[in-house]
């Protein structure tokens, strides 16, 4: 696939609203965060200014450090990063070829080339895979015979693949995946086709391998979040068409439940399950909503780091890490604790965005408190300081970390 501006919108495929954006996968097991950085690319000309790469953090260092582990040249982004369940083993899915990796030096042990490889699900001896790509001729997706395959676990090689015929398997480009009960839950968009989005959950049955779909409804387009409810059950973050935000519960029986929550969208921003309900966050909000995860009722939310956060995982029932990036040259990995708040950040690559925590890591992780950050300055998509101005401007602050700011008015 050639590399493009728009290959950057890998998170919501096509946020052509927002700036071109990285992804990053973090994943912790014991006292270890292993993060996937995307990188950088040209917004115009599409070059590859920072090449994603794979790093470990040690997190129960009471100054933690970003260690490059690989660096994945010759590709212009990284979507996804999963660890197996003893923590020996990496699957990253990197544009157009999904590797495993070993987890203690980054080494590649086997590798499946797979256009438009998105989100990842390990299960057992098999690793999912959903796909979807930007087809920068027409303007829209890209075309597969197949949106959903598996992969061998072991070795990589083909497993199986659900026909993209909306019976057999999904019929449009998807991307998060999540295990509920004795099912795999797909989030169906058809995202990469802005205006053309659709709202779907596919499930696969785990025994028969059979395919079903249930419909979110008009105000559950753009489906970008799942995540396990108990009971078998699913909650979904909904994007729409970019006007708006909705959450769906979708119960293992096909019922859904669609609750639309605010008029403005969560986009590709951070959401994370937490004590029985989902954090989310709306694009231009600084704090974080919370919803029941099986009413979908609103909860006392979190006030977050004060600014735009791209990813968020919960380390434990208090602490997060939270992912910030500029989306062009820095990349900020943060703890945060409910209570005390800030505890401590170090620069990783460009950019932290998606976080998956394995396994608990909070019994030595050192808490650390911070005086209060400062702006620096703000500058505008050309890099120029800006005082004053309209769109999407980036904040500068104190502690070196970059926000996000939507503004209408000067």
């Amino acid at each position: 696939m050639p590399n493009t501006a728009m290959r950057f919108f890998s998170c919501c495929f096509s946020c052509v609203f927002f700036l071109a954006l990285s992804v990053t996968s973090v994943s912790a097991q014991g006292e270890k965060a292993y993060v996937l950085c995307e990188g950088a690319q040209d917004f115009y000309s599409g070059e590859v200014l920072e090449a994603p790469r794979l790093g470990v953090v040690d997190l129960s260092m009471e100054t933690p450090e970003f260690s490059v582990l690989r660096v994945f040249d010759g590709h212009s982004f990284a979507v996804d990063l999963v660890l197996d369940g003893a923590g020996e083993t990496i699957y990253v899915a990197a544009e157009d070829t999904v590797y495993k990796l070993d987890a203690a030096s980054g080494s590649v042990l086997a590798e499946q080339a797979l256009d438009g490889a998105r989100q990842l699900l390990l299960h057992e001896d098999r690793l999912f895979v959903t796909r979807g790509d930007y087809d920068p001729m027409t303007f829209g997706s890209v075309e597969f015979d197949e949106y959903l395959v598996a992969l061998n676990a072991e070795d990589l090689t083909w497993n199986a693949g659900w026909q993209s015929d909306g019976i057999a398997g999904p019929n449009w480009a998807s991307e998060s995946l999540c295990l509920s009960g004795d099912a795999v839950y797909v989030g169906v968009n058809n995202a990469f086709a802005y205006g053309e989005e659709v709202g779907v959950i596919g499930r696969v049955d785990l025994f028969t391998g059979d395919y079903t779909e249930m419909d979110l409804g008009p105000e559950g387009l753009n489906p970008v979040h799942v995540f396990a409810a108990g009971d078998g059950a699913v909650v979904s973050v909904n994007a729409r068409q970019y006007d708006g935000t909705s959450l769906s519960r979708c119960e293992s029986d096909g019922a859904v439940l669609t609750a639309a929550v605010a008029d403005v969208t969560a986009g590709c921003a951070a959401a994370a399950w937490h004590d029985g309900g989902v954090f989310y966050q709306v694009y231009g909000e600084a704090g974080f909503r919370k919803a029941d995860g099986a009413t979908l009722d609103a909860l006392e939310g979190w006030s977050g780091n004060g600014g735009a956060v791209y990813a968020m995982a919960s380390l434990s029932e208090d602490r997060f890490l939270l992912g910030t990036t500029d989306f062009a040259t820095t990349g900020i990995l943060e703890m945060w604790d409910l209570s005390s708040g800030f505890q401590w950040d170090l620069p990783v690559g460009v950019a932290p965005g998606r976080i998956v925590v394995a396994g608990s890591v909070t019994s030595s992780v050192p808490a650390v408190i911070s005086g209060p950050k400062e702006l620096v300055a703000t500058y505008d998509l050309m890099g120029r300081t800006q005082a004053l101005g309209q769109g999407l401007l980036l904040q500068q602050w104190s502690d070196g970390t970059v926000t996000k700011k939507f503004q209408l008015a000067d």
